[in-house]
């Protein structure tokens, strides 16, 4: 349901669902009774009535959109026609209780459709929850986004995952809800052209995001079959589960330092490439392979992988690169670089 606004949900009712039951049984039902988790909120207003033959794209996990300042000045030197967004705020006391997308979207003179990946029953993580002064959540909305220059057609959104993980006790920062993508369709020329911003789950294996995307792919193909698409976004292609990754760090670099470039060709390892190329699509033309997506703070030794990216189907891109996600000061604007491709409709 598109929505001028999305449906407000009490902080009494958000307690109760923080201090109640936390398992799976209890997590599909919150689910299903917030009507936000089934809305996309349009809003701003497109500065162009269309594009030309071909389209700009970025595609940025912008974490939180805290920073909203710089990371519009960054998508602003590019001009993009279109922006996929992911980790965008509503709300959030992490990131000051604001709505920045619509902040973003009047910086860049673009309209805007976003959907709530997570309803967050907390403040954050515990470097979060530290730094917000023990401030509570005005919404408490988390998800992904879409911006436009251009009119964006059709908006649809699609739940990629339902089991709920994140509300368990064990993960720590209680969330109603679950990974998802947020999609829509643009005109270049004549042609309508899906275009998708996703984001994949992290704390699962590579077989658990094949799954997503199996299940993503089935809902563009449902949408219009027949349409050219370019999806972007954060597929964590991280090449193994999270306990493999942080349960034994010195293990992990060990297998890292065996084969040194898995983060950065992770289609050995994460079978939604496979999957991807079976359904026609194509990611080597369309991405910068000269360094990692992931951001780390200075002094962080944490290998760094290329976990960002785009698909096309249909498309001829061009015009890959991979952009610093940086401050005035040189500290990190978001966790993760920007994404940017030029496509046109082969």
């Amino acid at each position: 349901m598109l929505v001028p606004q999305l449906t407000h949900v009490p902080v009494t009712e958000r307690n109760a669902m923080r201090d109640g039951p936390r398992d799976s049984a209890t997590h599909l039902r919150h689910a299903a009774a917030i009507p936000a988790l089934g809305e996309i909120e349009i809003g701003g207003k497109a500065s162009r009535e269309g594009a030309g033959e071909s389209l700009t794209v970025m595609a940025w996990n912008v974490e939180r959109l805290r920073h909203v300042d710089a990371i519009a000045e960054t998508i602003a030197g590019q001009a993009p026609d279109i922006v996929l967004l992911s980790e965008v705020d509503k709300g959030m006391a992490r990131s000051g209780n604001g709505h920045l997308l619509s902040r973003l979207a009047d910086r860049l003179s673009h309209s805007f459709a976003y959907g709530v990946e997570f309803l967050e029953l907390g403040t954050g993580n515990e470097t979060e929850q530290a730094a917000n002064g023990g401030a509570g959540n005005a919404e408490g909305f988390h998800g992904n986004a879409i911006t436009s220059a251009v009119p964006l057609l059709r908006p649809f959104l699609v739940r990629l995952d339902a089991a709920g993980a994140w509300f368990l006790p064990e993960h720590g920062q209680p969330r109603i809800g679950g990974r998802m993508a947020l999609g829509g369709q643009v005109l270049a020329g004549d042609r309508r052209v899906t275009v998708v911003s996703v984001h994949l789950e992290n704390r699962t294996d590579p077989a658990g995001r094949a799954d997503q995307t199996r299940h993503l792919l089935d809902a563009i193909d449902k949408y219009d079959a027949d349409a050219p698409v370019l999806i972007g976004g954060d597929f964590n292609t991280l090449t193994a589960t999270y306990p493999e990754r942080n349960d034994d760090p010195a293990a992990w670099l060990k297998r890292i330092a065996a084969e040194p470039d898995r983060l950065m060709r992770p289609d050995r390892h994460e079978p939604l490439f496979a999957i991807m190329a079976g359904r026609g699509y194509d990611w080597r033309d369309a991405n910068a392979f000269d360094k990692p997506t992931q951001r780390r703070a200075a002094g962080d030794l944490t290998p760094a992988g290329h976990i960002d990216w785009f698909f096309t189907r249909g498309l001829a891109a061009s015009a890959p690169a991979t952009l610093p996600a940086v401050l005035p000061d040189g500290g990190p604007s978001a966790d993760h670089e920007a994404l940017v491709v030029t496509v046109r409709v082969k």
